[in-house]
C-alpha cells in the first residue's frame, strides 16, 4: 500500500519546524522515527497535507546525567540507544529494561522516545517505566516551552494533550532517593510482541517501611495509568505478602481491559493480579538489594 501524497519539509531547527506546525495547523504533523506515523498513513488513518522531518535538527538524540538534576533525554534518542546506555543502566535501570522488550530490534533503531511517547499507545513500554520514575517533558513551541508530568499527557488511545504547533523536546526523569527499586514486567505472546498486560513498580524503603510507590499498569485502561488505590494501599507499611495480595486485587479493580486480538478483558484482568504481586514484590527485592 502506497502512502498518500504529502508535502516534505526538513527544517533545520527546533523552532523552525515548531512554526511550521503553527502556520499549517491540523495539516501538518512531524515525523521522527515513522515507525507509527508511516503505518498509520499507510492505511489512511492519518493523512497530512505536511509531513514535518524532524532528523535534520541536530542535538535531540542526548542522553545525559547529573547528580543533582537526574536524566534529561532528547526526543530523538531512539530507543535501542535507550536499551544500550550505560548511563541509563547505571542510574536508570528500569527504563533499560523497559526499552529492551519494545518492539524487534530494527524498530528500536529506528523508533525514538519522542515519537514512542506522543503515539500515545496504552501498550507501549517506555512511557509505562517513566511514568512510574516520575519523568516530565518539555514541550515545544515557537518562543517558548512548558513542562508537565508524563502521567497527565496522555488522554485516551492515540491522544495527548499536545497542542498542534507543539514538539516533544525533552524527557525529563528525577533523582529516585536511596533505596529505591524498581520492576518493569509484561505478559505478551513474544517477549518483545505488544503487551496484553504490563507493569511497572517504583518503590522507596525507609527502615523496612514502603514510604512512597508508583504502580503503572499498561494495555489494560485507554491510556498507560497509576493504579492509585493500589498505591494506598502500600504506602507507609512494611509490604507484607498480603498485602502485595491486597494491591494487586486493587489494580485489577482499577483497571478497564478490553476484548481485542491480543486477549480477551477477562483473560487481562485476571493478568493483571499475578503481574503486579510480581512487580512489587520484584521492586521491594531490587530497593532491599541497593535500587536501580
Amino acid at each position: 500500500m502506497r502512502l498518500p501524497q504529502f508535502e516534505y519539509v526538513a527544517p533545520r531547527t527546533l523552532n523552525e519546524a515548531c512554526s511550521l506546525l503553527a502556520e499549517h495547523p491540523n495539516e501538518a504533523l512531524p515525523l521522527a522515527g515513522g515507525t507509527d506515523l508511516l503505518v498509520k498513513m499507510k492505511q489512511r488513518r492519518i493523512v497530512p497535507r505536511y509531513v514535518v522531518n524532524l532528523k535534520a535538527i541536530s542535538g535531540m538524540d542526548y542522553i545525559t546525567y547529573d547528580e543533582k538534576d537526574g536524566l534529561r533525554i532528547g526526543a530523538l534518542a531512539t530507543i535501542q540507544s535507550l536499551k544500550n546506555s550505560i548511563t541509563i543502566k547505571r542510574h536508570c535501570r528500569l527504563l533499560a529494561q523497559a526499552a529492551g522488550v519494545e518492539s524487534s530490534v530494527q524498530i528500536r533503531n529506528v523508533a525514538t522516545l519522542g515519537g514512542n511517547i506522543a503515539n500515545a499507545s496504552p501498550a507501549a513500554d517506555a512511557p509505562l517505566a517513566l511514568i512510574v520514575l516520575g519523568a516530565s517533558l518539555v514541550l515545544a513551541r515557537s518562543g517558548g516551552q512548558r513542562e508537565l508530568l508524563l502521567e497527565d499527557f496522555f488522554v485516551g488511545p492515540g491522544k495527548t494533550v499536545l497542542q498542534s504547533d507543539e514538539i516533544i523536546r525533552e524527557v525529563h526523569v528525577p533523582l529516585l532517593p536511596p533505596r529505591s527499586g524498581g520492576a518493569y514486567l509484561k505478559h505478551a505472546v513474544r517477549r518483545t510482541d505488544i503487551a496484553i498486560v504490563s507493569a511497572a513498580v517504583v518503590l522507596t524503603l525507609a527502615d523496612d517501611i514502603c514510604s512512597s510507590i508508583k504502580i503503572g499498569l499498561g494495555s489494560v485502561a485507554p491510556t498507560a495509568f497509576r493504579a492509585r488505590k493500589a498505591e494506598g494501599l502500600l504506602k507507609d507499611k512494611k509490604i507484607t505478602e498480603e498485602l502485595a495480595d491486597a494491591a494487586s486485587q486493587a489494580a485489577v479493580q482499577e483497571s478497564r481491559p478490553i476484548d481485542d486480538i491480543r486477549g480477551y478483558a477477562e483473560y487481562r484482568a485476571k493478568t493483571v493480579f499475578g503481574i503486579t504481586k510480581q512487580a512489587i514484590m520484584d521492586a521491594l527485592q531490587d530497593a532491599r538489594l541497593g535500587g536501580v
